[in-house]
């Protein structure tokens, strides 16, 4: 638990807390800008929060960058730390008498919080987890229709698994959610791989031609083999490794030796019409010249004179190159159609006839390998809608679980506040990404804000939420009498903290006065403001 701030320029040096209910008490007249959400966000920024150096109160602008140190109980030992508005991302660590002693990023300052406060089982950050409690004005907290929201624009779905992991209910999606992570990580990498066209991707009418165009070609081949008479089977000379494989490679070279034979005409097309300008041969320049400043060489004018020789040598120079390229594959090519005619004459079949067997297979086995793709994608697709079900499932369970808890809490804590007649506030978790928090049959601002205390106190019973932080404006608007009532119950908190701003206590009677009284750590007033600089008037 936190126990104690101290700061150079606090009026009260050292604000010292307890277990429970921590009472910031204002005046009886509820005079504001005395510094009572000032000392909630100096509480907010010892446990790693930001708000503070927003400086929305002015405090920086009027005194200064300035310094807090604090300490925290775990456990029996003692935890000091100390952080400065002027580098509010580095907190220091300190001996029992606040020398500092080394130096904490603030994550890792945070980190060390969540650990202390047994919250490292949690999949959420610290802040993440705390910051939605810690409702100040200025800082924000303060949505009565969304108890716990961080930050205005967060999406439902992020405050909902915040939710299910302060319940310790997380563990219980893992399994489902790395599943699914994994199987639409899959599925991502293959639409990309199809979309660039590493695998073959079609869609279902391709699946069902390729599913024809497979039947065709069988038939097909098998009407080639009764038309042969040889004593070797089709489909035994078509699965002799070797000569499949020279096919293949014969194929691989008549490629080449096209394209080769595309660029030696283009090569001699260029070498008969070469001119001097570079205008005329700027792609030739950077082709053959990839590392050339052709801009800078156009500013050359002695370039243009010397630019068509040189490149018509460097031609003449690929030229021949792929002259000797192309000869070398026509022999490699006559090759192979030696040894294929060999291995064919060998086993007994003709030449043209293991050709068209050939094209067919190779067909069919590349429209087989597209159906497979297909057919995977297809599974794909339908195990993460399995998965997505699965999870719902999951989640469903576990919402309820939370409904029940939190809305038993939540009329528990409106039967004792404004009795049995009165509607509480519900909870309704709608799916992961859709909630609900609303009392139905009452909407006034006094008995939402009602709700949001309600809610608070049930996270504190049910959760591992260690502490909530509530300024006096969220009591602003409940009745009298409700007030006292939660103000007991509030009082009641012994294991977890409680910080509260609050005023006018004498407006609530002298018994519910001297229990305020009790339970206060820092008076403030009109006269005893928090920092010992008053800035209200200039």
């Amino acid at each position: 638990m936190l126990k104690e701030i101290r700061c150079d320029e606090f009026r009260q040096p050292t604000i010292a807390f307890h277990a429970g209910l921590n009472v910031i008490l204002g005046d009886d007249d509820a005079k504001n800008s005395i510094g009572k959400s000032s000392a909630l966000l100096a509480i907010d920024f010892a446990q790693g929060g930001d708000s503070l150096v927003n400086d929305k109160s002015g405090a920086i602008r009027a005194m200064g960058h300035h310094r807090y140190d604090f300490c925290f109980a775990f456990s029996g030992k003692e935890y000091r730390f100390s952080r400065s508005t002027e580098s509010p991302d580095i907190v220091d660590t300190c001996d029992d008498n606040y020398v500092r002693q080394g130096v904490l990023g603030i994550d890792e300052f945070r980190k060390e919080l969540k650990r202390l406060y047994q919250l490292d089982g949690c999949e959420c950050s610290f802040r993440s987890l705390v910051g939605p409690f810690s409702r100040i004005w200025g800082k924000g907290g303060l949505d009565v229709d969304h108890p716990f929201l961080s930050v205005p624009k967060e999406s439902a779905s992020v405050a909902i698994e915040r939710l299910v992991d302060l319940f310790a209910l997380s563990p219980m999606t893992v399994a489902a959610k790395k599943m699914l992570e994994g199987q639409k990580e899959r599925r991502r990498l293959i639409k990309k791989a199809m979309g660039e066209k590493i695998i073959p991707g079609i869609n279902k009418t391709q699946y069902r031609a390729n599913l024809r165009d497979i039947d065709q070609n069988s038939e097909k081949i098998e009407n080639l083999k009764r038309s042969f008479g040889g004593a070797l089977t089709v489909y035994e000379t078509l699965f002799d490794n070797r000569l499949k494989d020279l096919h293949i490679e014969k194929g691989d070279l008549l490629s080449h030796k096209a394209e080769l034979h595309s660029k030696i005409r283009r090569l001699e097309r260029e070498i008969a019409g070469i001119t001097p300008r570079l205008a005329a041969n700027i792609s030739l320049v950077e082709e053959f010249f990839p590392t050339v400043n052709v801009e800078k060489l156009v500013q050359v004018e002695s370039f243009h004179q010397k630019i068509g020789s040189i490149v018509k040598k460097q031609l003449k120079i690929g030229l021949e190159a792929a002259q000797a390229q192309h000869l070398a594959l026509s022999d490699k090519i006559h090759l192979i159609d030696e040894e294929i005619q060999a291995g064919l004459r060998e086993k007994g079949m003709p030449d043209d006839l293991f050709s068209r067997i050939f094209d067919l297979k190779a067909k069919s086995d590349q429209a087989t390998l597209e159906n497979e793709y297909y057919l995977n994608k297809i599974a794909l697709d339908e195990a993460v809608t399995t998965s997505n079900g699965r999870l719902e499932q999951i989640y469903s369970s576990i919402f309820l679980k939370i409904e029940q808890a939190m809305n038993g809490r939540l009329k528990s804590f409106n039967r004792v506040v404004y009795g049995a007649k009165r509607n509480s506030s519900e909870l309704r978790i709608r799916s992961a990404s859709s909630y609900t928090f609303s009392s139905p049959d009452d909407t006034g601002t006094g008995k939402s804000f009602a709700g949001l205390i309600g809610f608070d106190l049930g996270m504190l019973a049910l959760t591992r939420l260690p502490y909530i932080i509530h300024d006096s404006v969220i009591y602003k608007n409940i009745e009298v009498a409700a007030t006292k009532r939660t103000l007991r119950i509030l009082s009641a908190v012994k294991a977890k903290q409680i910080f509260l701003a609050f005023d006018e206590a004498k407006k609530f009677g002298p018994r519910m006065e001297i229990l305020i009284k009790r339970f206060t750590v820092l008076r403030l007033s009109h006269d005893n403001l928090l920092y010992r600089k008053d800035w209200r008037t200039r």
